[in-house]
Parts: C-alpha cells; structure tokens; sequence
C-alpha cells in the first residue's frame, strides 16, 4: 500500500533529488523538449536560470554555447547535483518568491522551468524576472498547463511506499497575462504543448493519456 505524504517544496525537492533525473517523468520529457527547440537563442548569452533543480538545463545550455550561466535554488539536495551537472556555473541556494541576490539588468536572458507551480503569486516572482534581464533581452518560461493543475496534477514522486506530494498553485492565463503587463514584460510566443506534439520517442503515458490535452505551457517573453 503506498502511502501519501506531503512536504513543503523545499523538504521535497531535497528528497527527490537522487533519483529525480533516472525518474520517468513525462513534465520534465516535455519541458526539456521544449527548451531544445529554443536553444540557439541561447548561443552566446549570459543565463539566469530561476529554480534550477538539478542543473540538466544549465547542462544544456552550457552545450548550446551560453557564455555564463548563474542559477538558483530553494532545494540545497538539488544544487549539489547541479555542482555536477553545470561546474561553471555559478549556484546560490535561494527562494524564487524573494528579491534575487544580482543586480538589474544583469543577464541577457532568463529560464524558467517547472518552477512557478510552486509559486502562489506570479507577480513579485515576474517583477524580479524583469528586473535582471536587461533591456533587450528574454525569458523563456516552462510550466505545466494550468488545465493539469486544477484537474489536480502536480509534482510528485514514489519514494519507497511513499507517494510525495508537495504544493502545487494553478495559474490562469490572466494570471500570467497580469503578472507579465505589470512586470513590463512583453508576451513574444505562447504555445500549449500536446502530448501528441512530442511525436513518437515521447513517453507513451504523455503520447496516449495526454494526446490532445494542453499539458506543458510555454511563454517567450521580452524586455
């Protein structure tokens, strides 16, 4: 029998980042799909990454030619294998929902992956978004569809005979609209990934369960 537990985001995280990487996890499939379809615009920049787990997209765009990278954290167990993942980077164990330790106007470009679910509020984190990026620059924002959400999906992980939940928030396309106008953020591209977007090398419970369901939500955004 396996038993529910829920954790707050930081405990979670911190117990799931062992084996978050060999878990078969349909978002981070999807997410990662996604980023590599935007990874040249990468080529070049300095690099913010907001919640950046166990540093597999630093990794990637290391690959893709980002000049420097900088990434941050609430999950200490995470950053450790982000030490691993990206040794150039620069990492700080840090919540997302606070003012970011780097001056305005810092980075060319920001990523944000599967990491605003866990965010109440969208408009402080959004704020501070804007405000490391300098004039000119971008952010690409990953995150699981708002109808997965409030149909109850959210980050979870077996542990043993454990099922470990921790918060999860849905945000509206309003929320984000909102969140983005006062931020002075512009919308440059929103696209709503299917499961059948991925085509046939995708995991066959996002394929199959998900084919025409809206289940990751990409935003490009500019300053």
């Amino acid at each position: 029998m396996t038993n529910r537990i829920f954790l707050d985001v930081e405990a979670a995280y911190d117990r799931w980042a062992a084996s978050y990487d060999a878990f078969d996890n349909p978002m981070v499939y999807a997410a990662t799909a996604a980023l590599e379809r935007h990874l040249e615009r990468f080529s070049g920049k300095s690099v913010a990454e907001l919640g950046c787990g166990t540093g597999r997209n630093l990794a990637a765009l290391t690959r893709a030619g980002a000049t420097e990278l900088w990434g941050c954290d609430l999950s200490a167990g995470m950053l450790e294998k982000a030490k691993d993942a990206a040794p150039d980077a620069s990492l700080v164990q840090h919540d997302i929902t606070l003012p970011l330790p780097v001056e305005t106007g810092r980075f060319d470009a920001a990523l944000v992956s599967l990491a605003y679910e866990h965010v109440e509020r969208l408009d402080e984190p959004a704020a501070e978004l804007a405000r490391i990026v300098r004039p000119g620059g971008f952010a690409l924002i990953l995150e699981i569809h708002p109808f997965m959400t409030l149909s109850g999906v959210g980050a979870h992980f077996p542990d043993g005979n454990h099922d470990i939940h921790m918060p999860s928030h849905p945000h509206s396309f309003s929320d984000w609209l909102a969140a983005f106008r006062r931020a002075d953020l512009t919308v440059a591209g929103c696209t709503e990934w299917r499961g059948r977007d991925f085509g046939p090398d995708a995991p066959a419970k996002l394929r199959e369960r998900y084919a025409d369901t809206p289940f990751l939500l990409e935003w490009l955004v500019s300053r």
